[in-house]
């Protein structure tokens, strides 16, 4: 074989290796959440109140802002989640991605102490196989006046048929914490 049909051999053995490599998946990056804004509605009530938290530089920055939520002891609310990307130009709305991905989403909620605040429920819209996405939820809080705290988790890829997990526990859910926050809660008469 002379060196011509060696190199044209070699040529043609290269193409065709690389034409049978699959193609990447592509990577999707987890979203950049600088804003996590809570819509709260009394059942019974028309007043809607808003509580956010905010960390525009992120972490090792300036700190973070987060308010308290003032809540009516012995009551249930409804709540809507709404996520922000403020460090973007324009301002990057990321709940339409997480709605978008529901399938790969889901939040977790956690009262602190776990009296505070009770009864977590998941509300629609679902993601395209049933499962909580959780951008809306309700509860109930105690009725007693006290303070305590309202963890938000949202998990990026959760099981979402580990065990309980549809229900809200995020013990067997495993995947990657998308945003973690602590707000602070107070009830009153």
């Amino acid at each position: 074989m002379n060196s011509k049909n060696g190199m044209f051999i070699l040529g043609c053995f290269l193409i065709m290796t690389n034409a049978c490599q699959k193609n990447p998946i592509p990577i999707n990056e987890e979203e950049l959440i600088t804003t996590l804004t809570l819509s709260v509605q009394k059942n019974g009530s028309n007043t809607i109140t808003q509580f956010s938290f905010e960390d525009i530089d992120g972490v090792g920055g300036m700190p973070a802002t987060i308010d308290s939520l003032l809540l009516e002891k012995n009551a249930t609310y409804q709540v809507s989640i709404s996520l922000f990307n403020k460090a973007a130009i324009p301002i990057d709305t990321i709940t339409n991605e997480v709605l978008e991905e529901g399938d790969m989403h889901q939040f977790f909620y956690q009262s602190i102490p776990n009296t505070t605040i009770k009864n977590f429920a998941y509300q629609a819209p679902n993601d395209i196989n049933d499962n909580p996405i959780g951008l809306h939820f309700s509860f109930d809080t105690d009725n007693t006046p006290t303070i305590g705290k309202l963890k938000i988790i949202l998990r990026h890829q959760p099981d979402k048929n580990g065990l309980a997990v549809y229900n809200g526990d995020i013990t067997n859910a495993f995947g990657e914490t998308d945003i973690e926050i602590e707000f602070p809660v107070r009830l009153i008469e």
